[in-house]
Protein backbone atom coordinates (compact mmCIF):
# COMPACT_ATOMS: atom_id res chain seq x y z
CA UNK A 1 0.00 0.00 0.00
CA UNK A 2 1.37 3.40 -0.76
CA UNK A 3 2.29 6.20 1.57
CA UNK A 4 0.08 9.39 1.53
CA UNK A 5 2.05 11.76 0.07
CA UNK A 6 1.03 14.67 2.47
CA UNK A 7 2.36 12.54 6.00
CA UNK A 8 5.85 11.91 4.91
CA UNK A 9 8.04 14.33 6.43
CA UNK A 10 10.05 16.19 4.92
CA UNK A 11 13.76 15.81 4.40
CA UNK A 12 16.14 17.99 6.50
CA UNK A 13 17.35 20.70 4.37
CA UNK A 14 21.09 20.24 3.73
CA UNK A 15 23.47 23.31 4.37
CA UNK A 16 26.70 23.18 4.02
CA UNK A 17 29.89 25.12 5.22
CA UNK A 18 33.50 25.99 3.61
CA UNK A 19 36.42 27.56 5.10
CA UNK A 20 39.21 28.70 2.80
CA UNK A 21 41.81 28.27 5.36
CA UNK A 22 45.52 29.28 5.82
CA UNK A 23 46.74 25.73 3.79
CA UNK A 24 43.28 24.25 3.04
CA UNK A 25 39.72 24.47 2.03
CA UNK A 26 37.84 22.04 4.29
CA UNK A 27 33.66 21.88 3.69
CA UNK A 28 31.22 20.31 6.09
CA UNK A 29 28.01 18.98 4.56
CA UNK A 30 25.24 18.72 7.08
CA UNK A 31 21.57 18.53 8.26
CA UNK A 32 19.83 21.05 10.55
CA UNK A 33 17.53 19.22 13.21
CA UNK A 34 16.41 22.41 14.50
CA UNK A 35 17.69 26.05 15.08
CA UNK A 36 21.16 25.95 16.14
CA UNK A 37 21.51 22.19 15.96
CA UNK A 38 23.05 20.42 13.12
CA UNK A 39 24.17 16.93 12.34
CA UNK A 40 27.05 16.58 9.87
CA UNK A 41 27.01 13.98 7.09
CA UNK A 42 30.12 14.49 5.23
CA UNK A 43 33.43 15.95 5.70
CA UNK A 44 36.07 17.27 2.91
CA UNK A 45 39.62 18.93 2.84
CA UNK A 46 42.12 19.63 0.46
CA UNK A 47 45.59 21.59 0.93
CA UNK A 48 46.26 25.10 -0.46
CA UNK A 49 49.46 26.91 0.24
CA UNK A 50 47.11 30.48 0.60
CA UNK A 51 49.52 31.65 4.07
CA UNK A 52 52.57 30.30 2.02
CA UNK A 53 51.57 33.03 -1.02
CA UNK A 54 50.53 35.74 1.09
CA UNK A 55 53.42 35.71 3.90
CA UNK A 56 56.28 35.38 1.05
CA UNK A 57 55.10 36.74 -1.24
CA UNK A 58 52.18 39.23 -0.70
CA UNK A 59 49.35 38.23 -3.09
CA UNK A 60 47.98 34.78 -4.36
CA UNK A 61 49.75 33.03 -7.15
CA UNK A 62 47.60 32.30 -10.41
CA UNK A 63 48.09 28.67 -9.47
CA UNK A 64 46.89 29.18 -5.85
CA UNK A 65 43.45 30.85 -7.06
CA UNK A 66 43.09 28.54 -10.07
CA UNK A 67 43.53 25.60 -7.01
CA UNK A 68 41.12 27.32 -5.00
CA UNK A 69 38.70 27.40 -7.96
CA UNK A 70 38.78 23.91 -9.07
CA UNK A 71 38.10 22.97 -5.61
CA UNK A 72 35.39 24.55 -4.48
CA UNK A 73 33.72 23.65 -7.90
CA UNK A 74 34.16 19.74 -6.79
CA UNK A 75 32.78 20.97 -3.42
CA UNK A 76 29.51 22.46 -4.35
CA UNK A 77 29.18 19.21 -6.75
CA UNK A 78 29.59 17.19 -3.44
CA UNK A 79 26.92 19.24 -1.79
CA UNK A 80 24.46 18.91 -4.84
CA UNK A 81 24.76 15.10 -4.87
CA UNK A 82 24.20 14.86 -1.04
CA UNK A 83 20.87 17.65 -1.49
CA UNK A 84 19.37 15.15 -3.65
CA UNK A 85 16.11 18.13 -4.08
CA UNK A 86 15.83 20.95 -6.57
CA UNK A 87 15.68 23.65 -3.56
CA UNK A 88 19.67 25.05 -4.18
CA UNK A 89 21.09 24.08 -0.43
CA UNK A 90 22.51 27.52 1.52
CA UNK A 91 26.33 27.11 1.48
CA UNK A 92 28.11 30.01 3.67
CA UNK A 93 32.02 30.56 2.51
CA UNK A 94 34.24 32.25 5.08
CA UNK A 95 37.80 33.04 4.69
CA UNK A 96 40.89 33.41 6.53
CA UNK A 97 41.11 36.45 7.83
CA UNK A 98 45.04 36.61 6.50
CA UNK A 99 43.59 36.99 2.97
CA UNK A 100 42.78 40.81 3.46
CA UNK A 101 46.92 41.27 3.73
CA UNK A 102 46.54 39.81 0.32
CA UNK A 103 47.54 42.93 -2.37
CA UNK A 104 44.94 40.66 -4.90
CA UNK A 105 42.41 39.75 -2.31
CA UNK A 106 39.98 41.46 -4.42
CA UNK A 107 40.81 39.84 -8.24
CA UNK A 108 40.77 36.33 -6.46
CA UNK A 109 37.19 37.09 -4.61
CA UNK A 110 35.69 38.21 -7.97
CA UNK A 111 37.04 35.11 -9.53
CA UNK A 112 35.73 33.05 -6.91
CA UNK A 113 32.17 34.10 -7.36
CA UNK A 114 32.27 34.39 -11.13
CA UNK A 115 33.33 30.98 -11.32
CA UNK A 116 32.10 28.90 -8.98
CA UNK A 117 29.00 31.25 -8.34
CA UNK A 118 30.11 31.49 -4.30
CA UNK A 119 30.29 34.99 -1.90
CA UNK A 120 32.95 34.88 0.37
CA UNK A 121 33.22 36.06 3.16
CA UNK A 122 36.78 37.01 5.34
CA UNK A 123 36.56 36.60 8.69
CA UNK A 124 37.69 39.75 10.81
CA UNK A 125 39.12 39.52 14.30
CA UNK A 126 35.19 39.81 15.81
CA UNK A 127 34.71 36.79 14.84
CA UNK A 128 37.69 34.59 15.16
CA UNK A 129 37.05 36.00 18.78
CA UNK A 130 33.50 34.57 18.75
CA UNK A 131 34.40 31.34 17.61
CA UNK A 132 37.20 30.77 19.71
CA UNK A 133 35.15 32.27 22.73
CA UNK A 134 32.87 29.25 21.51
CA UNK A 135 36.03 26.87 21.94
CA UNK A 136 36.62 27.98 25.66
CA UNK A 137 33.08 27.05 26.38
CA UNK A 138 33.20 23.58 25.73
CA UNK A 139 36.36 23.75 27.32
CA UNK A 140 34.71 24.69 30.50
CA UNK A 141 32.21 21.49 30.53
CA UNK A 142 35.54 19.24 29.76
CA UNK A 143 38.18 20.74 31.79
CA UNK A 144 36.43 21.84 34.84
CA UNK A 145 39.50 23.19 36.30
CA UNK A 146 39.31 25.94 34.28
CA UNK A 147 36.28 26.92 36.35
CA UNK A 148 38.38 27.27 39.34
CA UNK A 149 41.78 28.20 38.17
CA UNK A 150 43.46 30.93 36.34
CA UNK A 151 43.32 30.37 32.60
CA UNK A 152 44.63 31.34 29.83
CA UNK A 153 43.46 30.09 26.46
CA UNK A 154 45.79 30.42 23.57
CA UNK A 155 45.08 30.70 20.24
CA UNK A 156 48.09 30.28 17.63
CA UNK A 157 46.59 31.14 14.31
CA UNK A 158 48.22 31.37 11.19
CA UNK A 159 48.55 35.42 10.96
CA UNK A 160 47.86 36.26 14.74
CA UNK A 161 47.61 34.98 18.16
CA UNK A 162 44.67 35.57 20.35
CA UNK A 163 44.88 35.46 24.29
CA UNK A 164 41.56 35.36 26.52
CA UNK A 165 41.86 34.81 30.70
CA UNK A 166 39.20 33.29 32.51
CA UNK A 167 39.09 33.78 36.35
CA UNK A 168 36.68 31.48 37.72
CA UNK A 169 35.59 30.68 34.85
CA UNK A 170 34.53 34.15 33.92
CA UNK A 171 36.46 36.05 30.57
CA UNK A 172 38.55 39.12 32.07
CA UNK A 173 40.59 40.17 29.57
CA UNK A 174 41.80 39.08 25.87
CA UNK A 175 43.94 40.32 23.60
CA UNK A 176 45.38 39.83 20.32
CA UNK A 177 48.57 39.66 18.72
CA UNK A 178 50.76 39.67 15.45
CA UNK A 179 52.52 36.59 16.01
CA UNK A 180 51.03 33.39 14.21
CA UNK A 181 52.23 30.25 12.55
CA UNK A 182 52.85 31.11 8.84
CA UNK A 183 53.60 34.61 9.23
CA UNK A 184 56.58 33.40 11.25
CA UNK A 185 57.30 30.30 9.49
CA UNK A 186 57.78 32.59 6.01
CA UNK A 187 59.27 35.17 7.56
CA UNK A 188 62.52 33.09 8.37
CA UNK A 189 64.50 32.38 4.91
CA UNK A 190 66.52 29.50 5.98
CA UNK A 191 64.27 26.74 5.80
CA UNK A 192 66.63 24.20 7.59
CA UNK A 193 65.23 22.66 10.52
CA UNK A 194 67.69 23.04 13.39
CA UNK A 195 68.33 24.62 16.73
CA UNK A 196 69.07 28.04 14.80
CA UNK A 197 65.82 27.95 12.94
CA UNK A 198 63.83 27.54 16.99
CA UNK A 199 66.20 30.47 17.68
CA UNK A 200 65.08 32.41 14.72
CA UNK A 201 61.44 31.70 15.33
CA UNK A 202 61.88 33.16 18.84
CA UNK A 203 63.61 36.05 17.79
CA UNK A 204 60.65 36.96 15.56
CA UNK A 205 57.72 36.30 18.08
CA UNK A 206 59.63 38.28 20.41
CA UNK A 207 58.05 41.44 20.32
CA UNK A 208 54.57 39.93 20.28
CA UNK A 209 54.95 37.75 23.15
CA UNK A 210 56.95 40.73 25.58
CA UNK A 211 53.42 42.25 24.51
CA UNK A 212 51.48 39.38 25.59
CA UNK A 213 53.52 38.77 29.03
CA UNK A 214 53.11 42.01 29.71
CA UNK A 215 49.47 42.19 29.29
CA UNK A 216 48.44 39.22 31.24
CA UNK A 217 52.26 39.07 33.87
CA UNK A 218 49.75 40.19 37.28
CA UNK A 219 47.27 37.55 36.71
CA UNK A 220 48.84 34.35 38.54
CA UNK A 221 48.09 32.12 35.40
CA UNK A 222 48.19 28.53 36.99
CA UNK A 223 46.69 26.82 33.55
CA UNK A 224 47.35 27.18 29.89
CA UNK A 225 44.82 25.93 27.09
CA UNK A 226 46.14 25.56 23.68
CA UNK A 227 44.00 25.98 20.43
CA UNK A 228 44.93 25.64 16.99
CA UNK A 229 44.96 23.66 13.91
CA UNK A 230 48.52 22.62 14.23
CA UNK A 231 48.78 22.11 18.00
CA UNK A 232 45.56 20.22 17.87
CA UNK A 233 46.25 18.34 14.40
CA UNK A 234 49.42 16.42 16.33
CA UNK A 235 48.27 16.51 20.13
CA UNK A 236 48.23 12.49 19.92
CA UNK A 237 51.85 13.09 19.48
CA UNK A 238 52.59 14.94 23.04
CA UNK A 239 53.03 12.56 26.00
CA UNK A 240 50.07 13.32 28.39
CA UNK A 241 49.08 12.99 32.15
CA UNK A 242 45.62 10.81 33.26
CA UNK A 243 43.80 14.08 33.70
CA UNK A 244 44.90 14.96 30.26
CA UNK A 245 47.19 17.66 30.79
CA UNK A 246 50.67 17.57 29.41
CA UNK A 247 53.95 18.72 30.55
CA UNK A 248 56.39 21.74 29.45
CA UNK A 249 58.97 19.11 29.12
CA UNK A 250 56.13 17.11 27.14
CA UNK A 251 55.84 20.02 24.83
CA UNK A 252 59.68 20.33 24.22
CA UNK A 253 60.34 16.97 23.85
CA UNK A 254 58.08 16.79 20.71
CA UNK A 255 59.78 20.09 19.36
CA UNK A 256 62.82 18.03 19.87
CA UNK A 257 61.89 15.19 17.82
CA UNK A 258 60.40 17.51 15.01
CA UNK A 259 63.92 19.30 14.79
CA UNK A 260 65.53 16.36 13.52
CA UNK A 261 63.11 15.31 10.52
CA UNK A 262 62.20 16.86 7.06
CA UNK A 263 58.85 16.94 5.50
CA UNK A 264 58.77 13.44 4.28
CA UNK A 265 59.46 12.34 7.24
CA UNK A 266 57.02 15.20 9.07
CA UNK A 267 54.31 13.56 6.95
CA UNK A 268 54.71 10.03 6.96
CA UNK A 269 55.20 10.49 11.05
CA UNK A 270 52.49 12.87 12.11
CA UNK A 271 50.45 11.73 9.02
CA UNK A 272 49.99 15.25 7.63
CA UNK A 273 50.14 17.06 4.29
CA UNK A 274 53.51 19.10 2.96
CA UNK A 275 51.46 22.52 3.69
CA UNK A 276 50.95 21.64 7.47
CA UNK A 277 54.53 19.70 7.79
CA UNK A 278 55.99 23.27 6.92
CA UNK A 279 53.99 24.89 10.06
CA UNK A 280 54.51 22.16 12.62
CA UNK A 281 57.83 23.14 14.03
CA UNK A 282 56.76 27.00 14.30
CA UNK A 283 53.73 26.27 16.04
CA UNK A 284 54.90 23.98 18.18
CA UNK A 285 57.66 26.27 19.08
CA UNK A 286 55.22 29.29 19.19
CA UNK A 287 53.00 27.14 21.61
CA UNK A 288 55.72 26.33 23.80
CA UNK A 289 57.14 29.92 23.96
CA UNK A 290 54.46 30.98 25.78
CA UNK A 291 53.88 28.29 27.81
CA UNK A 292 57.45 28.68 28.88
CA UNK A 293 57.02 32.26 29.63
CA UNK A 294 53.99 31.62 32.05
CA UNK A 295 55.54 28.79 33.85
CA UNK A 296 52.08 27.13 33.86
CA UNK A 297 51.22 24.23 36.28
CA UNK A 298 49.14 22.63 33.66
CA UNK A 299 48.65 22.60 29.78
CA UNK A 300 45.73 21.53 28.29
CA UNK A 301 45.09 20.63 24.88
CA UNK A 302 41.52 19.77 23.17
CA UNK A 303 41.19 16.41 22.10
CA UNK A 304 38.33 17.77 19.27
CA UNK A 305 39.37 17.82 15.62
CA UNK A 306 40.18 21.83 14.99
CA UNK A 307 38.87 22.26 11.69
CA UNK A 308 35.66 20.52 11.88
CA UNK A 309 35.36 22.23 15.08
CA UNK A 310 35.51 25.79 13.58
CA UNK A 311 32.92 24.85 10.84
CA UNK A 312 30.17 23.80 13.06
CA UNK A 313 30.71 27.00 15.00
CA UNK A 314 30.45 29.02 12.07
CA UNK A 315 26.76 27.77 12.08
CA UNK A 316 25.92 29.32 15.85
CA UNK A 317 24.68 32.15 15.65
CA UNK A 318 25.51 34.77 18.22
CA UNK A 319 22.23 34.57 19.81
CA UNK A 320 22.22 30.70 20.57
CA UNK A 321 25.51 30.86 21.98
CA UNK A 322 24.85 30.46 25.43
CA UNK A 323 27.02 33.25 27.74
CA UNK A 324 28.32 35.36 24.57
CA UNK A 325 25.83 38.24 24.93
CA UNK A 326 26.52 38.60 28.36
CA UNK A 327 30.35 38.65 27.51
CA UNK A 328 30.13 41.14 24.69
CA UNK A 329 28.20 43.50 27.48
CA UNK A 330 30.50 42.82 29.76
CA UNK A 331 33.41 44.20 27.16
CA UNK A 332 31.54 47.55 26.70
CA UNK A 333 31.28 48.39 30.13
CA UNK A 334 34.76 47.51 30.47
CA UNK A 335 35.50 50.20 27.53
CA UNK A 336 32.66 52.55 29.94
CA UNK A 337 34.52 52.63 32.73
CA UNK A 338 37.93 53.18 30.75
CA UNK A 339 37.00 56.41 29.34
CA UNK A 340 34.47 57.11 32.69
CA UNK A 341 31.27 56.70 31.40
CA UNK A 342 28.98 57.43 34.93
CA UNK A 343 27.48 53.77 34.22
CA UNK A 344 24.02 54.37 36.36
CA UNK A 345 22.97 56.64 33.61
CA UNK A 346 23.89 54.08 31.18
CA UNK A 347 22.75 51.30 32.26
CA UNK A 348 19.42 53.22 32.82
CA UNK A 349 19.23 54.13 29.16
CA UNK A 350 20.38 51.03 27.98
CA UNK A 351 17.31 49.31 30.15
CA UNK A 352 14.49 52.29 28.38
CA UNK A 353 16.58 51.51 25.08
CA UNK A 354 15.38 48.22 25.48
CA UNK A 355 11.69 48.64 26.60
CA UNK A 356 11.35 50.69 23.47
CA UNK A 357 12.82 47.38 21.72
CA UNK A 358 10.51 45.18 22.69
CA UNK A 359 7.52 47.05 22.85
CA UNK A 360 7.87 48.77 19.33
CA UNK A 361 8.76 45.30 18.13
CA UNK A 362 5.92 45.25 15.56
CA UNK A 363 6.80 48.59 14.92
CA UNK A 364 10.37 48.48 13.82
CA UNK A 365 10.64 44.89 12.93
CA UNK A 366 14.37 44.64 14.10
CA UNK A 367 16.65 41.27 15.06
CA UNK A 368 17.54 40.55 18.51
CA UNK A 369 20.75 40.72 17.24
CA UNK A 370 20.44 44.84 16.65
CA UNK A 371 18.53 44.69 20.40
CA UNK A 372 22.32 43.62 21.34
CA UNK A 373 23.34 46.29 19.30
CA UNK A 374 21.05 49.15 21.16
CA UNK A 375 22.21 47.79 24.61
CA UNK A 376 25.97 48.22 23.56
CA UNK A 377 25.31 51.83 22.13
CA UNK A 378 23.40 52.65 25.19
CA UNK A 379 26.06 52.05 27.27
CA UNK A 380 28.93 53.18 25.24
CA UNK A 381 26.67 56.46 24.09
CA UNK A 382 28.53 59.27 26.21
CA UNK A 383 31.96 57.67 26.08
CA UNK A 384 33.41 60.53 24.04
CA UNK A 385 33.27 62.85 26.89
CA UNK A 386 36.39 61.67 28.09
CA UNK A 387 37.84 63.79 24.89
CA UNK A 388 35.35 66.82 25.21
CA UNK A 389 31.99 67.23 26.10
CA UNK A 390 31.71 69.31 23.45
CA UNK A 391 30.62 67.12 20.20
CA UNK A 392 31.24 63.99 22.74
CA UNK A 393 28.64 62.22 20.25
CA UNK A 394 31.68 62.58 17.65
CA UNK A 395 33.91 61.61 20.45
CA UNK A 396 32.11 58.32 21.53
CA UNK A 397 32.62 57.44 17.58
CA UNK A 398 36.25 57.94 17.12
CA UNK A 399 36.18 56.15 20.08
CA UNK A 400 34.30 53.04 19.36
CA UNK A 401 35.37 52.70 16.07
CA UNK A 402 39.46 52.35 17.92
CA UNK A 403 38.56 49.62 20.15
CA UNK A 404 37.62 46.42 19.88
CA UNK A 405 34.14 45.36 21.70
CA UNK A 406 34.47 41.44 22.23
CA UNK A 407 32.98 39.34 19.53
CA UNK A 408 31.51 41.98 17.46
CA UNK A 409 32.79 41.61 13.60
CA UNK A 410 33.86 44.81 12.31
CA UNK A 411 30.75 45.92 10.69
CA UNK A 412 28.47 45.55 14.07
CA UNK A 413 31.42 47.81 15.61
CA UNK A 414 30.66 50.09 13.27
CA UNK A 415 26.92 50.11 13.69
CA UNK A 416 27.62 50.46 17.08
CA UNK A 417 29.66 53.75 16.71
CA UNK A 418 27.14 55.41 13.81
CA UNK A 419 24.31 54.86 16.55
CA UNK A 420 26.21 56.59 19.47
CA UNK A 421 26.80 58.84 16.48
CA UNK A 422 23.27 59.84 15.95
CA UNK A 423 22.44 60.01 19.86
CA UNK A 424 22.21 63.95 19.68
CA UNK A 425 22.63 66.74 17.38
CA UNK A 426 22.20 66.43 13.79
CA UNK A 427 20.73 63.54 11.67
CA UNK A 428 21.98 60.97 9.85
CA UNK A 429 22.87 62.44 6.40
CA UNK A 430 24.34 60.81 3.72
CA UNK A 431 27.22 62.77 3.28
CA UNK A 432 28.26 61.72 6.53
CA UNK A 433 31.50 58.95 6.27
CA UNK A 434 31.12 55.47 7.23
CA UNK A 435 26.72 56.13 7.20
CA UNK A 436 27.33 57.31 3.29
CA UNK A 437 29.08 53.44 2.42
CA UNK A 438 25.75 51.94 4.12
CA UNK A 439 22.79 49.86 2.11
CA UNK A 440 19.49 51.29 2.56
CA UNK A 441 18.59 48.53 4.78
CA UNK A 442 21.26 48.98 7.26
CA UNK A 443 20.90 53.09 6.73
CA UNK A 444 17.40 52.76 8.28
CA UNK A 445 18.86 50.31 10.91
CA UNK A 446 21.06 52.80 12.16
CA UNK A 447 18.18 55.53 12.64
CA UNK A 448 15.58 53.06 13.99
CA UNK A 449 18.28 52.34 16.67
CA UNK A 450 19.52 55.45 17.08
CA UNK A 451 15.64 57.24 17.12
CA UNK A 452 15.31 54.47 20.05
CA UNK A 453 18.44 56.02 21.80
CA UNK A 454 17.36 59.37 21.62
CA UNK A 455 13.97 58.73 22.98
CA UNK A 456 15.70 56.68 26.39
CA UNK A 457 18.59 59.42 26.82
CA UNK A 458 15.78 61.98 26.92
CA UNK A 459 13.92 60.36 29.62
CA UNK A 460 17.03 59.54 31.40
CA UNK A 461 18.03 63.22 30.79
CA UNK A 462 17.90 64.27 34.94
CA UNK A 463 20.85 61.32 35.31
CA UNK A 464 18.38 60.31 38.65
CA UNK A 465 16.59 57.35 37.47
CA UNK A 466 12.92 59.04 37.48
CA UNK A 467 11.81 57.04 34.70
CA UNK A 468 12.31 53.09 35.68
CA UNK A 469 9.26 51.94 33.19
CA UNK A 470 7.36 52.95 30.63
CA UNK A 471 3.83 51.75 28.91
CA UNK A 472 3.37 52.42 25.37
CA UNK A 473 0.52 52.60 23.00
CA UNK A 474 0.66 53.88 19.41
CA UNK A 475 -2.83 55.74 18.06
CA UNK A 476 -3.06 56.68 14.90
CA UNK A 477 -0.72 59.32 15.04
CA UNK A 478 0.58 59.58 18.15
CA UNK A 479 3.38 57.39 20.32
CA UNK A 480 2.39 57.73 23.53
CA UNK A 481 4.53 57.18 26.48
CA UNK A 482 2.81 56.64 29.77
CA UNK A 483 5.16 56.67 32.81
CA UNK A 484 4.31 55.54 36.07
CA UNK A 485 5.15 56.80 39.30
CA UNK A 486 5.87 60.23 37.53
CA UNK A 487 4.22 62.74 37.75
CA UNK A 488 5.76 65.45 36.56
CA UNK A 489 7.46 65.11 33.30
CA UNK A 490 8.48 68.66 32.25
CA UNK A 491 12.73 68.34 32.45
CA UNK A 492 11.73 64.95 30.08
CA UNK A 493 9.02 66.49 27.59
CA UNK A 494 11.57 69.26 26.81
CA UNK A 495 14.58 66.85 25.95
CA UNK A 496 12.38 65.34 24.07
CA UNK A 497 11.49 68.14 21.86
CA UNK A 498 15.11 68.29 20.90
CA UNK A 499 15.70 63.99 20.83
CA UNK A 500 12.17 62.84 19.27
CA UNK A 501 12.91 64.28 16.02
CA UNK A 502 14.44 61.16 14.11
CA UNK A 503 11.48 58.84 15.60
CA UNK A 504 8.78 61.00 14.15
CA UNK A 505 10.62 61.71 10.94
CA UNK A 506 11.55 58.06 10.32
CA UNK A 507 7.55 56.53 12.04
CA UNK A 508 5.54 59.27 11.59
CA UNK A 509 4.39 59.51 15.39
CA UNK A 510 4.50 62.56 17.27
CA UNK A 511 5.48 61.33 20.97
CA UNK A 512 3.24 62.51 24.00
CA UNK A 513 4.73 61.75 27.49
CA UNK A 514 1.49 60.68 29.64
CA UNK A 515 2.47 61.26 33.37
CA UNK A 516 1.27 59.25 36.10
CA UNK A 517 -1.69 61.19 37.74
CA UNK A 518 -2.03 59.04 40.53
CA UNK A 519 1.69 59.75 41.39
Amino acid sequence: MSSDPLTIPPSPHVSATIHIGASSISLLIFHEISPGSVEPIDFLEQSVPIAHDVFSRGKLTRSTVERCVTILTRYKQSIAELAGSPEAPTIRVVATNILSESTNKEIFLNRIHISCGLDVEILDDGEMTRLIYLKTRRRLSDTPSMRSLNTLVVHVGPGNTRAILLQKGRITSYSSYRMGVHRTGENIANNERSNSYRKSVRAQIKGPLDSLVEEFKDADIEHIVLIGYEIQLIRDFIKHHKDKSCSEQALTDLCDKVTTKDDDEIVQTYRVDYQTAEAILPALEINLAIVNAFEARRVHIPESDYEQGLLHDLNITPSLSGEFTKEVIRSAEKIAKKYRVHLPHARQVSKLSLQLFDQLQDLHKLSNHDALLLHIASILHECGGFISNRAHHKHSQYIILNSEIFGLPRADVEMVALITRYHRNSLPKPSHPIYKDLNMQNRMRVSKLASLLRIADALERSHTNRVTELEIRVSRRRLHIYLPRVADAHTERLAMKSKGDLFENIFGLEINLVEDKLS
